[in-house]
Parts: structure tokens; sequence; C-alpha cells
């Protein structure tokens, strides 16, 4: 369905909702509160074909689910025209079951839909209930991250807010994150504690003050999230990959798409709420993490058919500039990854690069020393000298491997930068990386070394 001037509207509860009786409580719930905009069409899958009624709920059980409750859409084309989804809990207990309501936003009642997002998140015990409409403009490619779609999922909710909405409910995850008296302080249009674990704000009277009022509203947006703390909300500068799988070395003729597992659910790098699903007859809740160091230690693999890389979870994936043009010599930061902070306002002090670039010589040895002069001349001005620790050009398993690590003590610290090259029969990657603040080299090595020792040939 498509719709001029789209309101939105998601309630994120904790509980599976693959009980069916859960599932036709909710569904009742939604129709008991809004007889005006009953759907006249549902479904499991599109096109719609089922004629709703309210009597029909207890029979909207798909056949090959064992009995279980599973995502049932329901659209109405009448006014008030409307789209309304109840989806429960998927991938394997680890996101919120959610309840969202798309309508046209001149002829949906804005109160009534305010009231019932609070009503449903009390009565439902829901973590969030959020209200927004779709901004004037397009979010830029490099935020996507933060700004996917007017309503977040769970996976981004667990690593940041992506944004302050205009109405919002902050159910008990986020009241005990925030703190109650800070939530009931924000300096917001409407301000309302609807129980000991709920609050509701709003930014100004109007929802449609997000297309009239646009800049007002961002700025209002700006004002919460400082008061509420700007580390609970997605920001370029710590921003990393949540979603995606694998990359693509532009330099690279063949072998180009590289591997990357999944960041774990959490990282902590924003200040979040650990979620506490709640299990069902049908679905196992997934149980946050209780040990971060532990959880964040789990080790990834990353690479292609011919090379591979360990690295722990504490390694973020920045997120890909569309606007760089990469040439053929494998940018060193083609594909970064930065090093977990031990706190939000701390800056990102660990690097790693991965670049890659196509290569037709036929004298292999001879190249590999001309690499290791070019990653000497290649290192940044330094505000002493660079220092060796550690250079070699050596035949492993066929393919030659250079190694560079040298560090440059500064005034208050060392800056240290270590590159190992794979040399393949017609292509090179290259791995670096950079410590821009070391205390103690002993401590620098113990993360890059087994990171350095796992770059290698596949087989190697």
């Amino acid at each position: 369905m498509k719709f001029k001037r789209p309101i939105h509207c998601k309630i994120y509860t904790p509980i599976m909702l693959r009980n069916p009786q859960d599932f036709f409580m909710r569904v009742h719930h939604y129709c008991d509160h809004f007889s005006d905009m009953l759907p006249e069409k549902c479904g499991f899958w599109s096109p719609l074909k089922i004629s709703f009624t309210p009597e029909m709920i207890e029979s909207l059980i798909p056949e090959d689910r064992g009995g279980a409750a599973d995502r049932l859409y329901c659209q109405r084309l009448k006014k008030p025209r409307c789209h309304v989804q109840f989806s429960p809990s998927s991938i394997h207990g680890k996101s919120h079951s959610e309840e969202y309501i798309c309508a046209e936003l001149g002829q949906v009642d804005q109160n009534k839909l305010i009231e019932y997002i609070k009503e449903t998140t009390v009565k439902y015990m829901a973590d969030l209930a959020i209200i927004d409409a779709n901004r004037g403009k397009e979010p830029d490619p490099l935020i996507i991250e933060g700004w996917r779609d007017i309503t977040p999922i769970t996976l981004q909710l667990k690593h940041w807010l992506p944004d302050m909405y205009w109405g919002v409910v902050f159910g008990k995850p986020y009241v005990d994150l925030f703190g109650l008296n800070i939530l009931m302080s924000v300096p917001a249009y409407r301000v309302e504690k609807l129980s000991d674990h709920a609050v509701y704000i709003q930014l100004s009277e109007f929802v449609d003050d997000v297309f009239e009022k646009r800049d007002y509203i961002d700025e209002q947006r700006e004002i919460l999230k400082q008061h509420l703390g700007n580390d609970a909300f997605w920001s370029n500068e710590k921003s990393y990959v949540i979603n995606i799988d694998y990359r693509v070395l532009k330099g690279l003729s063949e072998h180009t798409e590289i591997h990357i597992p999944l960041q774990t659910n959490y990282t902590d790098v924003f200040r979040v709420p650990h979620f506490k699903f709640i299990s069902d007859t049908y679905m196992q809740a997934e149980i946050a993490p209780v040990n971060m160091e532990e959880y964040l230690s789990e080790i990834k693999q990353i690479g292609t058919d011919d090379w591979e890389v360990r690295v722990s979870q504490k390694w973020l994936l920045r997120p890909f500039d569309t606007s760089v043009d990469y040439d053929s010599y494998g940018d060193v930061e083609e594909i970064s990854f930065f090093y977990k902070p031990d706190g939000y306002d701390l800056p990102v002090d660990k690097e790693l690069f991965i670049g890659a670039w196509d290569h037709s010589v036929q004298d292999i040895q001879e190249y590999a020393k001309n690499i290791l002069v070019n990653l000497k001349s290649a290192y940044p001005q330094s505000e002493t000298k660079w220092e060796c620790i550690e250079q070699s050009v050596q035949e492993v398993d066929g393919v030659y491997v250079v190694l560079l690590d040298q560090i440059d003590q500064q005034q208050h610290n060392i800056f240290r930068i270590v590159s190992k090259v794979l040399i393949f029969p017609n292509y090179v990657v290259k791995l670096t990386f950079m410590d821009y603040w070391v205390d103690r080299l002993d401590v620098s090595k113990e993360i890059s070394d087994p990171i350095m020792d796992s770059f290698k040939k596949i087989g190697g």
C-alpha cells in the first residue's frame, strides 16, 4: 500500500507472541481499540486474500507452523486507509514481537494512536513504542545504519537508538537505562509518566509538524538526545556495520568478495539496554550476554577462498563510503575496522585496514622486496623517527609474505603501524594494523600478533 503522508507506529514487546492465545489477544486488542479502522483483508503473504472480521481471529494460524502463530499482514483500503502487521519474534527468539501500524496521516486520529501505544505499552509491558512520519528528505547513504527506516528493528536497538522519535513510550529497559527522573525532565512538548516503568514523550503538538516544521522537529530531536545522553543514540563517529556478511574489494578483477561474519547482537559501544525477552511454549527467547568481555572475545573469520584473517568481535566493521572511487592500487582504507573503545567518549585508537590490487609481475620475489621498500616510504611523517621492530620477506606455502612493523616515539605515547602483505600469482592483499596510542608495546602486540599470525593463505 502507498500513502501520501504516512504515519508510522510500532510497538516492541519482549514476549515471543508465538503462543496462539497471546497472539489472538493482541489482535483482539487492536480491533477493540480501532473499531473504525478494522482491516478488510489479511493473510500470511501477499496478495492478501482472506476477508477479515474480528470473529475469525482464532482461525488465523498458518498450517505449516506446528500450531504456532506467525506474521499476519492486514490492510484497509477504505478510509481511514491503513496497513497493520502483527509479527511474533523471529530469528530464533532474538527479537521483539512487533505490532506495526501505518496509516494515512490526514485520515487517522492522532490522539487515538497516541492513547493506543500508551495503553498497549503498559498492558503488555512493551519495551518501546514509537510514532513518527517520513522525513522530508532521504537519509544520507553514510548513515543508513542509523536511520534505515522510520521504525527500527530489534537488531538496531541492541546496538543503538537510531534517533529520537516524534512520539515515544520508553518502557522498563529504557527507564532503567536513562532513569525515571531524567526522562520526566526532558524539555519536550509533552512528558507523561504512565507507570514506574513507562514514560511517554512527544516532541510537538501535531505529528504533521514532521513535515510542516521539519527543521524545528529535527532541532528538538537533537535537544532531547543531548538531554538523555548522546551515547545512547547512533552517531557517525562510532558507526559500524551490523547487517551484512560480505564486502567487495574494488581493486581486484577476481577473488573480489570477502566474507565477513555478522556482528554480535550486542557490543556496548553505545549505551543500550540488554533486552530480557520472554519465552513461550513455541519459542525459546535469547538470553542477553552476562560477561561482555567473554562475549566479544568470540573470534570471527574474515576472508575469501584464498586467504583468511581472524579477529575478535571487538573489531567493528566501518560503513562503506560509497563516495570514494577506489583505484586499482588497493587503497588502504578500502575495508576498515575499528577496535571497540573502553568507553563511548574515548577516541578510536586502533584500526585495521584491508586493501587489494591486481598485478602481472613475473618475478614475485623481486616484487616482494619492492613492496617492502614501498611500505617504508608510505609511512606517514614521524614525530621523531620510525624505528623498525620487525621486517621480513619470505615465501610461505607458495605465496610471498611481506611484513613490516614500525613505531614512532611521540611526545606522550608510541604510534605503531604493522603491515602484512600476501602476494598471490596475480593479485596482492594487504592488512594494516594501526595503534595510535601505545603505552606499552607488549600490550599492543597482544592484540596485533594473533591477527597478523592468522592472516595467511588458506591451507597455509
